[in-house]
């Protein structure tokens, strides 16, 4: 049967029987029971780049892979290299994949899963990003691709661990759609999907033609709980074996049960404060006595300075976050490639914070609403609350609100809040300053994060001559410099705390933790 046949929906063609619909949760005794906070918002994985989605690198191999702790890893492509002095780079796929009807994944199937990305319509935050640098592919066998760029560019094999491989045989007409509906039949990973319900469940079964290590487990269900508390309760309880996103107020508790192994990484990722620095009128800022100010106070350094030395952050590490985060200085953890060993935790000092208010012409302080989540960090409120009493003791009287994820980031993106608290996570500090520092730049796929659209220029100048360095620790340096302007000298943005991500699964079963929070069947292991 031909490939294209799985589009059309011929069960028979696939070599994994699907499970019945409603059927996924009778997983057989080789088959896993997984609690899953957050419901993936699509099953195309070229559709929104979001936390969510990592659950579909269960589905779809890329052309470079990455081991837990991030590093880029042979994926369908077992070698790379960069040519043309970095104007080009060559990836060469390995003989033996295939996809799970059988046939082989060729430097073709890369090629269309690549030119499909800038198609995708409809996504608040697509994969363009990691394709923008790509001006030509070129086809120069079934096993090797060349994609050329404008010049030389260092990110090339970063960016190829974000983009899912795809088959051909889908077809030139392929929608988000197709996916969502379950018309597509045909996967590049450990695993194919056989049933899904958005908000509900996701359920999958190994791949047999899966061409890396083979996952442990024969099948997978995924039940959505996205409740805190009714998530750890199901895992206590034994209706599932694993869950992630282990709730603050149940860390003790589940670190002291001998019946549960909790594993937990840095998360690559970070909590900051963003303000609303450019206008003259911001929305939530009002003076001392309660009135609408029209000198923004946040355009003066020092007071946004006053405001970071107001935090004390390993409060809220130790406190609010029971120690599931570290304190943080850089977009991402001290030692990741393209941190500032410069750029220091910035120390709770609340005295030297009023003599930089006082400084600044603010002696009474002033009024402020605080904006965060309330559904989509751990202990997002309770953080939010902790920063705006912080601030109201050095005289910045801090009101907070909170809304559901899926209104907050929309009125974010509409510059409708004078501060807000929110969470990024990126892969190196590269993705992580172009995405939530950088000047807006939408058709460079620049300040994608953006959402106070401040910016440093020259910060900005730095990382552009960095992103045409192909020495990584000169490349490096520069990064670092720029951070050391928009985070440090410029304080554009605080940064807060890197939290953990944090998985608990009853013995003898334990989660291998991934730095970027994915929750994966193949990271689950038998001790």
């Amino acid at each position: 049967m031909k490939r294209s046949t799985f589009l059309r929906g011929g069960a028979a063609a696939l070599a994994v029987a699907a499970l019945p619909r409603g059927a996924a949760a009778q997983a057989d005794a080789s088959g896993l029971r997984l609690g899953l906070k957050l419901s993936p918002t699509s099953m195309d994985p070229h559709f929104r780049l979001s936390g969510e989605q990592n659950l579909l690198r269960a589905l779809h191999a890329r052309l470079v892979g990455m081991t837990p702790d991030g590093k880029p890893e042979p994926g369908v492509a077992e070698s790379w290299r960069p040519i043309n002095e970095g104007a080009a780079w060559e990836f060469r796929i390995r003989a033996d994949a295939k996809f799970s009807d059988g046939s082989p994944i060729t430097a073709e199937d890369v090629a269309y899963s690549l030119a499909r990305v800038p198609t995708i319509e409809g996504s608040a935050g697509a994969y363009q990003i990691f394709v923008r640098a790509i001006a030509r592919t070129e086809v120069k066998d079934a096993h090797t691709i060349l994609l050329h760029t404008t010049a030389p560019y260092p990110f090339m094999v970063e960016d190829m661990t974000e983009i899912a491989v795809i088959s051909k045989a889908l077809g030139p007409n392929l929608r988000t759609a197709d996916f969502n509906s379950q018309a597509v039949k045909i996967f590049s990973g450990p695993y194919a999907l056989t049933d899904y319900r958005f908000g509900e469940f996701v359920a999958m079964r190994r791949n047999p033609n899966w061409f890396g290590t083979r996952p442990e487990f024969e099948s997978a269900h995924f039940k959505v709980i996205a409740g805190d508390s009714s998530r750890m309760a199901a895992l206590l309880a034994g209706d599932v074996q694993a869950a992630d996103e282990v709730a603050i107020q149940d860390l003790g508790r589940m670190r002291g049960d001998p019946a549960l192994n909790v594993t937990q990484t840095a998360g690559m990722r970070v909590m900051y404060i963003a303000m609303d620095m450019d206008r003259d009128v911001s929305p939530q800022i009002r003076d001392a006595n309660g009135q609408p100010m029209t000198r923004n106070p946040l355009k003066d350094v020092r007071v946004r300075q006053a405001l970071s030395f107001a935090i004390n952050r390993q409060a809220i590490v130790d406190r609010v976050m029971e120690g599931a985060a570290t304190i943080a200085s850089n977009v991402l953890p001290d030692g990741t490639p393209g941190t500032s060993s410069n750029l220091r935790v910035t120390p709770y000092d609340p005295d030297r914070a009023r003599r930089l208010l006082a400084e600044a012409g603010y002696p009474n302080g002033f009024q402020i609403t605080l904006h965060a989540t309330n559904d989509r960090y751990p202990n997002d409120e309770k953080v939010a609350q902790a920063i705006a009493q912080f601030w109201t003791r050095i005289g910045v009287r801090t009101d907070v609100a909170t809304l559901p994820n899926a209104a907050f980031f929309p009125a974010a993106a509409r510059q409708q809040f004078s501060v807000f608290a929110a969470q990024y996570g990126a892969d190196n500090v590269s993705y992580a300053y172009r995405a939530l520092l950088h000047a807006y730049d939408r058709d460079r796929g620049l300040g994608t994060a953006n959402r106070t659209r401040h910016a440093s220029a020259r910060a900005d100048a730095v990382v552009a001559e960095a992103l045409r360095e192909m020495e990584e620790t000169r490349r490096n340096a520069l990064l670092a410099q720029a951070s050391e302007i928009a985070i440090g000298e410029e304080a554009i943005m605080h940064m807060i705390y890197h939290p953990a991500y944090v998985y608990a699964a009853r013995k003898p079963l334990s989660v291998t933790p991934y730095y970027n929070g994915a929750f994966l069947p193949q990271a689950v292991r038998r001790n």
